[in-house]
């Protein structure tokens, strides 16, 4: 059995870093006995990705649907590659397609393997090995009659030290070292999430219950990156912090089994508690932390259902300051009634507080409180605008399309930063600046080709209804 595992094409994306889902169900289909490849065409054009993937034949394509400004290429896919290889099963998967499987459904596609996907992949995998149908697979989506029929969901993984161990033997980071500049990998360490943020879709995805690998098993993979001369290695996870003794543990083990590569990660700004837990992060090799402190207005934190103070934000900046830990700041502007005033306090905040910093527009992304509501949703047409800061909610649309321009313009121009993402001695925080940079030119282009694209459309509609005389 030949499967083939694609990361689509996207117009704008965070970074070029390995898929490690894609990576997991890889690994997995490999060890039932299937020939799988695994590409990422997040870089490709659609026309290339297509031709990449239709020169093989395959009896199983999946394609991941993470992001929304990703799923017009994803809902492509499988009606190009049915018109070809007619008898090839397409499925889908990921953040976007959890939410809105219709999307891919109702576009050639044969399933749609929701939430979590290790333990579904696997059963689908086996069934399709053994003859069986896969209709009925719990955890999955498909078409009746015309309709969205979604089986049971799974339950989530309890032992995620049960998730295949990758020790990158099996796949080529080449040429994501090449890209990034540097040797770098991500590990993830934990799922699931015990907050309820307005904005954020993630506990539809992962859930609630906060899940974690034992602190042996994340060491394991630290050395899996001192074995590949890692020059950084990120944790992708919402917040590793959630559970703050689990964060010590592993700290404590990476200086005590000598695994320490430089590492950063993502926490909420109240989740450590113990201030001596900043020193032993230090300590096993962070040297840099992402906090998303989202709003600098009371009033806002709470709309978002956020749990923290602005004070909360400041003593973890001050902490990690001190201990030589680089911050990076996160902010959303762009809330329905938020003013001016409340928009620059939170530009003015996270100027002041972090040397990195990034500011996104409020977005109605599916599954959020504000997808509810948008009045243009179940509109594909509208999902290349996402994450270019192009859907604004706010009342004050020009204002918030003018403001996060100018902060852009005077972000990037800080002479600090350029040198910092040219030289800083450190690979890991010149890459940290370097990849801000690296997403503004990905946005701009995809600005400017969407703006093209509709000047070129409203062109063709003139010309079409232009009146003959004579």
């Amino acid at each position: 059995m030949k499967i083939l595992l694609a990361v689509p094409t996207v117009d704008t994306c965070y970074e070029y870093v390995q898929p490690i889902g894609l990576m997991n169900l890889a690994l997995i289909a490999r060890g039932l006995g299937a020939q799988v490849d695994l590409v990422n065409l997040s870089s490709y054009s659609y026309k290339k990705g297509l031709a990449r993937i239709l020169s093989g034949r395959y009896d199983l394509v999946g394609v991941s649907c993470n992001f929304t400004n990703a799923a017009p290429y994803s809902m492509r896919y499988a009606r190009d590659i049915k018109k070809v290889y007619p008898g090839t099963v397409v499925i889908s998967g990921g953040n976007h397609a959890t939410l809105l499987p219709e999307d891919l459904l109702f576009n050639g596609y044969d399933s749609v393997v929701y939430g979590e996907g290790e333990a579904t992949f696997r059963e689908f995998v086996q069934c399709m090995l053994a003859g069986k149908p896969t209709r009925e697979l719990a955890g999955t989506c498909y078409l009746d009659n015309g309709k969205v029929k979604r089986n049971p969901a799974r339950e989530p993984i309890q032992d995620m030290d049960t998730l295949p161990f990758n020790d990158y033997a099996e796949f080529d980071l080449e040429p994501y070292f090449k890209w990034a500049h540097m040797r770098y990998i991500n590990i993830e360490t934990c799922r699931g999430c015990i907050y309820n943020c307005a904005f954020c879709a993630t506990v539809r995805m992962w859930g609630h219950k906060y899940r974690h690998k034992s602190p042996e098993r994340i060491v394991r993979e630290f050395k899996v990156a001192q074995g590949l001369k890692c020059d950084f290695v990120f944790l992708a996870d919402d917040d590793t912090a959630i559970d703050e003794k689990h964060l010590r543990n592993f700290c404590a083990l990476l200086i005590k089994e000598k695994a320490s590569v430089p590492w950063g990660t993502t926490i909420g700004c109240n989740s450590i508690k113990d201030e001596s837990t900043y020193d032993l992060m230090a300590a096993s090799g962070c040297i840099k932390v992402n906090i998303c402190i989202e709003s600098a207005n009371p009033r806002i934190l709470k709309a978002y259902r956020k749990s923290y103070t602005i004070e909360d934000n400041r003593r973890a900046c001050i902490s990690m300051r001190k201990r030589g830990i680089t911050v990076h700041n996160h902010g959303i502007i762009g809330f329905p009634d938020e003013t001016i005033r409340e928009s620059l306090n939170t530009y003015f905040y996270l100027i002041k507080t972090s040397p990195i910093w990034h500011i996104s527009i409020l977005e109605p992304r599916p599954g959020t409180d504000y997808w509810e509501t948008w009045d243009k949703k179940g509109d594909p047409s509208q999902y290349k605008l996402f994450g270019k800061a192009n859907v604004i909610l706010s009342r004050k649309k020009i204002s918030s399309y003018v403001m996060y321009r100018a902060f852009a313009l005077f972000y990037f121009l800080n002479p600090r930063r350029i040198w910092n993402a040219a030289f800083h001695r450190v690979k890991g925080t010149r890459y940290s600046y370097w990849i801000q940079y690296y997403v503004a030119y990905r946005t701009l282009t995809a600005n400017f080709l969407i703006s093209l694209e509709t000047m070129l459309g409203r062109v063709k509609k003139l010309l079409r209804i232009r009146p003959r005389h004579g």
